[in-house]
């Protein structure tokens, strides 16, 4: 029952400890007081010296006339609520603990210690020199293990070499037990170490601390109380400090209290709301390098907005035990938009489809049945030949497998998986495009020059398969992958250049350098141009069968499959290792979040442009590479391809990961093979429909509000926006 403001009398219970003891008594008691000042309210204040006192302490603040009363620790709550029933004119307020439904008027102050664990667990394992952190243990209850949990968790995400040394002391407030722990895990060779323990955790990391390990506080900023503002030998150890704001808490409490708005059940704080994190590194600011500080940052942005969870659970259990775990867990709502995007496309697409079909028309001219039933079947005919196309007819698989089973003979096999491998030969050079473009995205970069690095990558690599004579494959071929990847990465690296020494805009300079590049390859393949094959026709020498891709069917030049899907599939990889497991990948990211914050912090802007396209226009060479080496093993003039400008739209429908990138490329791979079946006799489909099909995925994923509005999905609480360019000159 809410009081009139007028009439609320506030108390503070403590749990065991005093209001000045640096735990988050202490917290609790600076909220309260802060209230009190802001209201003019004096609050009756009672410290419990023993368990067994607690409750007396309860009696006497109710006695004194407290109708809201805020009460400290979870070990406390179930005494607090069978309090709460004998008084139900008072409103208590329990920090750290849950209450039941059926308690009316108990509000329960919850934080996620999982979270603000988990970032300390990231920086002990970033700064973790022995791969060995120890972990001190208070007595059993659910936020300690959340603090353990997260943790634990938290140290996987940023070093799984490192192993946790746990250790208890049994007590909130053994501070001799407490020392004995923290010199204990020193000595079993823990060089970072984090206590969760109340006074006991204060005397472990001050032991440790003195030890030489580094260490990392819990609850409130022990700089301030277990180190006193620096003055305690050992202070330059503390790392920082996993918070929890208790103050906040309390103060909110007090404030809706005397607002009429305090209700019963619970108040959860985390990161969102900046109820949790981590206190300033202090003394060990300097010890704490830029890129182990934006990594921790990088972290706190992802466990806020749902990217990076902890996998803990509301009693401190491991959530990542068990697939079936995993499975249910997953954001399902999240991974449900893309397919959403791609079947509502072919919906539409499906009208497309039927309205422009003239025997539909006539259809419906003998009447609203028969134009429906001819519409299902142009649309279905049309689909069939495009998933025929993509994939091949199972029925003729089967059928041709049989025959090879029996006879040995794969002609009808081989003539019935064209499709197939007609379709990952198509997406084989989209995968190196969709990468090229993506990298470039992460930087914040629009390299949408990728056709222009295509062409000059495929000069690079034809020149080396002519040119070169007389090398064994295991030479002659990878020097050719190589002279497509630098020569697709000379081409970017000088837009790159320019952005990063004049500000020039990327997506000027790439479109012009697009030009310079076809027609610079007109010269040079042009009729008894400098690389033009004898002849009348504008096309390079046939490279050396000693540069060729292996390929799948040798003795089948119609099926044009080769190693390079692997050779795609491993570069996918090799980009998810660089862009999210390196101190590149993670500069190269945070120059794209904002080059103002990277320069900050010490990193090479001017760097990091260049680098990331070179690496993308290295990237879309290797689709050259693949076409020239592994399809065609000669470089036409009219070698127009498209990639370049599809793999814009394979980044965005990947969201710039390379997992998503390869995705995307077999989609689009699929079809783009499924629709040269569609075009042909019965369905008789314009090609053009595919391209209709994949503009309308684009849009849905770039505008997903379409797409939640189609389908009622809610919008997740938090969302980050990627950062794909930027504006004129902003470096």
């Amino acid at each position: 029952m809410q009081k009139s403001p007028h009439e609320l009398r506030v108390g503070l219970v403590t749990d065991v400890g005093h209001v000045h003891d640096g735990t988050f008594n202490q917290y609790a008691y600076e909220g309260l007081m802060r209230a009190a000042e802001e209201y003019g309210f004096d609050p009756q204040i009672s410290e419990t010296d023993s368990l067994d006192a607690y409750e007396d302490n309860l009696e006497r603040v109710l006695e004194e006339g407290c109708n809201l009363v805020i009460t400290i620790g979870s070990r406390h709550g179930e005494q607090v609520e069978r309090i709460a029933v004998r008084h139900r004119k008072v409103h208590f307020v329990v920090v750290d603990h849950e209450p039941s439904e059926k308690s009316q008027n108990v509000t329960g102050l919850v934080f996620a210690e999982d979270q603000a664990a988990f970032l300390a667990g990231a920086l002990a394992g970033l700064i973790t020199q022995r791969d060995a952190v120890g972990f001190v243990s208070g007595a059993d209850v659910v936020p300690v293990r959340k603090f353990h949990r997260g943790f634990e968790h938290g140290l996987a995400q940023t070093n799984r070499r490192a192993e946790i040394l746990d250790t208890t002391t049994r007590s909130f407030t053994d501070v001799k037990a407490g020392e004995e722990a923290g010199q204990d895990l020193c000595a079993n060779g823990a060089d970072v170490v984090f206590a969760a323990a109340g006074k006991s955790g204060a005397g472990a990391i001050r032991a440790a601390a003195q030890e030489g390990a580094w260490v990392i506080g819990v609850d409130q900023d022990q700089w301030l109380t277990t180190f006193e503002e620096g003055t305690v030998p050992g202070s330059e150890r503390l790392l920082t400090s996993a918070v929890k704001r208790v103050d906040r808490a309390v103060y909110d409490a007090i404030t809706r209290a005397f607002d009429g708005k305090l209700g019963s059940g619970v108040v959860r704080y985390n990161l969102s709301n900046d109820g949790v994190g981590l206190a300033p590194y202090h003394q060990a600011d300097t010890d704490v390098s830029s890129e182990v500080k934006g990594k921790i940052k990088e972290i706190a942005d992802g466990l806020r907005s749902g990217e990076i969870r902890t996998y803990v659970g509301p009693a401190g259990e491991d959530l990542r035990e068990g697939l079936l775990t995993r499975l249910t867990d997953w954001n399902w709502r999240a991974a449900l938009l893309p397919f959403l995007a791609v079947f509502s496309a072919l919906v539409i697409g499906a009208v497309f489809i039927a309205a422009f079909d003239p025997v539909v028309w006539e259809a419906f001219g003998e009447g609203i049945g028969a134009g429906l039933s001819a519409a299902w079947q142009s649309v279905a005919q049309a689909y069939s030949a495009l998933f025929a196309g993509a994939f091949g007819s199972p029925a003729e698989i089967v059928a041709g497998l049989r025959t090879y089973i029996g006879t040995g003979e794969p002609t009808e096999l081989i003539r019935a998986i064209r499709p197939l491998t007609e379709s990952i030969r198509i997406t084989t050079p989209y995968i190196f495009a969709g990468l090229a473009v993506a990298l470039g995205f992460r930087c914040g970069l629009f390299n949408i020059g990728a056709e222009g690095q295509y062409f000059v990558g495929g000069l690079a690599t034809v020149f080396v398969g002519y040119a070169i004579q007389g090398l064994p494959g295991i030479i002659h071929l990878p020097l050719a992958i190589a002279a497509g990847i630098v020569g697709g990465a000379i081409w970017a690296g000088i837009p790159g250049f320019l952005k990063a020494q004049t500000g020039a805009h990327e997506v000027i300079t790439t479109i012009m350098l697009n030009y310079v590049a076809y027609r610079f390859a007109d010269f040079m393949l042009q009729v008894g141009g400098p690389m033009a094959a004898p002849g009348f026709r504008p096309v390079s020498p046939e490279i050396e069968p000693s540069a060729f891709l292996p390929q799948f069917f040798p003795n089948n030049p119609s099926l044009g499959v080769n190693v390079g899907i692997f050779l795609a599939l491993a570069t996918a990889a090799l980009v998810y290792w660089l862009l999210f497991k390196t101190t590149i990948g993670f500069e190269i990211r945070t120059v794209g979040a904002s080059p103002r914050a990277a320069r900050t912090a010490g990193m090479s802007v001017t760097k990091n442009f260049i680098l990331a396209m070179a690496l993308s226009g290295g990237l879309a060479g290797l689709a050259a590479v693949h076409d020239i080496l592994g399809v065609i093993h000669f470089m036409p003039n009219a070698f127009a391809s498209g990639y370049g400008f599809d793999a814009i739209a394979l980044a965005l429908l990947g969201r710039s990961h390379p997992i998503g990138v390869v995705l995307a490329s077999f989609l689009f791979g699929f079809l783009e093979a499924g629709a040269q079946r569609m075009q042909a006799p019965p369905a008789s489909v314009p090609i053009d429909i595919i391209s209709i099909v994949q503009a309308l995925i684009i849009i849905f994923i770039a505008a997903p509000e379409v797409i939640r509005l189609i389908y009622r999905i809610r919008a997740p609480e938090e969302e980050r926006e990627a950062v794909f360019t930027r504006g004129w000159g902003q470096v």
